[in-house]
């Protein structure tokens, strides 16, 4: 990605995670994120499909962050999943608009779906002791 692109993505993103703070999800529109971010309706729409699109990549990005460069092991998805937990919960004032407002629906699926993949990156496909005798996607879904 050259570097306007970048530039734009990354003023698109926290234009959004500044409304998150203000707004509910449900109430911010695409025109409200492109007006805070000063980028126009193209730009957005050439980086993001839409504002559920641009969700998805605040979880991951949340998620990202949470699970790399701190020192913790990674290889073990419980301790993934508290760090996820642990990062929302130091950003709980943005997030309380996605939990409990009109977009928890899609929060939880973005955040389910993230977990489910990092832990499909960890979870060995023959795992050992009693998780052998379960089948891999069962395994990963209850993780999630």
């Amino acid at each position: 990605m050259d570097a306007r692109k970048a530039k734009s993505r990354a003023a698109i993103v926290a234009a959004f995670s500044e409304l998150l703070c203000e707004e509910d999800y449900g109430k911010i529109t695409v025109g409200d994120i492109i007006a805070r971010a000063h980028v126009g309706r193209t730009t957005f729409y050439g980086l993001f499909k839409s504002k559920d699109d641009l969700l998805a990549e605040l979880v991951r990005d949340i998620c990202t962050h949470a699970l790399d460069d701190d020192g913790t092991p990674l290889d073990d998805p419980l301790v993934q999943v508290e760090h996820i937990l642990n990062n929302l919960w130091n950003r709980r004032q943005c997030v309380r608009a996605l939990v409990a407002g009109a977009g928890s629906r899609v929060f939880a699926d973005c955040l389910r779906k993230t977990i489910m993949s990092r832990a499909a990156e960890t979870v060995p496909v023959g795992p050992a002791g009693p998780a052998a005798t379960m089948d891999r996607s069962f395994l990963l879904h209850h993780i999630a």
